[in-house]
């Protein structure tokens, strides 16, 4: 029912841009999580900046982890943008999956607590959520908990949750859970409430491989042009969340379905910094990933980064030029 609802609300959404790309080639794209930061590509499509490149794209929430893995693999979905832990584990486990591009190489959330919690280890023994394993909060909170000594599934117990944010925020409410991570909205919801802020992992010192987007490589390599098309789109669609606020604040507020100008600038302000101009994949912040994986998939210790991501697509859109094309939009 939850998946019905979000197909609709998208199908609300898109209107105004599907008339624009009447002749666009069809793409739908799997999105792991509802999100300032996930926000670029609905956005985008929003205001026909993937129409110009002939792409007619659909958005669709499907959850992150496995289920947009699941949605790519069977072809529901031609794209995912979602956390890159569950791609990166799902190559190693065998499924030809690639990431063409990667939004941010830094963790890009905060851990809030019950305000009873005043240190990570306060946590010990404690029930935490990240919504469900291998979505890209259950990882972030997860690392975090690992740096500072405590064994995940161990000395903390995870529970999986209901959908995204929204249900992390309510388990953390309602005390089913001493902990979570969140983000903007959701973040400045909990401190108004009073939740510590253990951690805003922005800031901290790791580099990890976030929000990315990926696709199985039979369809990247029969769809090239395509592919090139559609990461044009979502290039331009990163330069105009950077370079056209006003616009993109309206387009954030429509996408989370909010009144709220303040929570959505709030959000804005929080990424507005961590959107790059060309989305490359860091190798550091893969290897992270992998040390991350090793411990319940061995393969992952050895692996080579760079056998998880295929950013020829992205340097040669970047070598033609492209961005001098984007102007300087302000």
């Amino acid at each position: 029912m939850i998946r019905f609802k979000f197909l609709w609300v998208f199908s609300l959404f898109l209107l105004p841009q599907v008339a624009a790309a009447q002749h666009g080639e069809k793409v739908r794209v799997a999105l792991g999580a509802i999100s300032v930061n996930t926000s670029v590509i609905p956005v985008g499509a929003q205001y026909g900046l993937f129409a110009k490149y002939g792409v007619d794209v659909e958005p669709i929430y499907m959850g992150g982890g496995m289920n947009s893995i699941a949605a790519v693999t069977s072809n529901s979905v031609q794209f995912l943008s979602a956390g890159s832990t569950a791609t990166i584990g799902a190559r190693l486990g065998g499924i030809d999956i690639m990431m063409l591009s990667v939004q941010s190489n830094k963790l890009d959330y905060t851990v809030f607590a019950a305000p009873a919690i005043k240190s990570p280890k306060d946590l010990k023994g404690k029930i935490v959520t990240g919504t469900r394993p291998g979505a890209s909060a259950d990882s972030a909170l997860r690392l975090y908990l690992r740096r500072h000594g405590l064994t995940p599934d161990k000395d903390v117990i995870f529970i999986s949750v209901a959908e995204s944010q929204q249900g992390r925020l309510n388990s953390l409410r309602s005390g089913a859970v001493s902990a979570t991570v969140l983000a903007p909205p959701y973040s400045g919801i909990a401190k108004q409430l009073g939740f510590t802020e253990l951690a805003d992992l922005r800031k901290t010192d790791i580099e990890y491989s976030g929000s990315g987007i990926a696709g199985m490589e039979p369809y990247i390599r029969s769809h090239t042009r395509l592919v090139e098309n559609f990461l044009k789109g979502y290039i331009d669609s990163l330069h105009f969340f950077r370079t056209e606020k006003e616009k993109t604040l309206a387009g954030v507020m429509k996408f989370l379905r909010m009144n709220d100008r303040a929570r959505a600038e709030e959000g804005y302000d929080y990424y507005v910094d961590l959107m790059p101009v060309m989305p490359y994949a860091s190798p550091k912040a893969v290897k992270t990933v992998l040390d991350f994986l090793a411990e319940k998939q061995p393969k992952a210790a050895t692996a080579n980064p760079e056998d998880f991501y295929d950013m020829s697509y992205l340097k040669r859109i970047e070598a033609s030029g492209f961005l001098k094309t984007l102007g300087n939009r302000r």
